[in-house]
């Protein structure tokens, strides 16, 4: 699971250290309902994640929570969803990797039919107290200022009011890990599947093939 870079602000330019500390986290905006809502609450505090070493938690959805989460992300039903989360604590940034597994019933866009399929995903995070991240994004963003082509990692997420909400991050996993075009296995598109081109044959022999079934080509 990678989260994507903070997007730009209405006046075009990147966003900078200076902004709210909610913009500061980043990709939550970017990322389809219900991400940041209280919709699967997990939270877990900072300060009991272990500095020696690390602890294993496991996020599980409840039936009405999956319900929640399907009609957010527009498919037929969630099953099962669960996430083992590895937490480490080194300084200041908490490090969180793990596997996600999700069982869904999504709706085919060849045949529109209803029909099962397995998620699984992995996730790489990182959190850090917001000082820490405001450092991070006011680096980065002097490394931009003067031409650098130095390459720094994306700062963390923030840590909001001292605590992570594993089950939001579990949430929005799902969300990056979902298939925006879901198809039956077997399930072409009609006429894609003929207009393929073969070993002998050449992409323009397939255009011509085409129109001459009726297709239309455009120049």
């Amino acid at each position: 699971m990678a989260r994507k870079s903070p997007p730009p602000s209405d006046k075009g330019k990147g966003r900078k250290a200076k902004d709210s500390e909610n913009d500061l986290s980043r990709g939550r905006a970017a990322l389809p309902p219900p991400a940041g809502l209280d919709v699967m609450p997990r939270p877990i505090l900072a300060d009991d994640i272990r500095e020696d070493g690390k602890s294993v938690v496991e996020v599980e959805a409840s039936e009405a929570e999956r319900a929640a989460l399907a009609e957010a992300y527009h498919l037929v039903g969630i099953s099962s969803l669960k996430a083992r989360l590895n937490l480490a604590k080194r300084g200041p940034v908490i490090r969180i990797t793990g596997v996600l597994k999700a069982h869904l019933t999504q709706i085919c866009v060849v045949t529109m039919e209803p029909f099962e399929s397995d998620v699984e995903d992995q996730i790489e995070l990182e959190f850090a107290p917001p000082a820490y991240v405001t450092e991070a994004w006011e680096r980065l963003a002097q490394l931009e200022a003067s031409g650098s082509t130095e390459d720094l990692p994306e700062p963390p997420d923030q840590i909001v009011d001292g605590k992570i909400d594993l089950g939001a991050l579990t949430s929005e996993a799902l969300a990056l890990a979902l298939d925006p075009y879901p198809k039956k296995p077997g399930a072409e598109f009609e006429g894609l599947a003929d207009a393929a081109p073969t070993a002998e044959e050449s992409p323009f022999a397939v255009l011509a093939r085409l129109k001459g079934q009726g297709g239309e080509t455009t120049s």
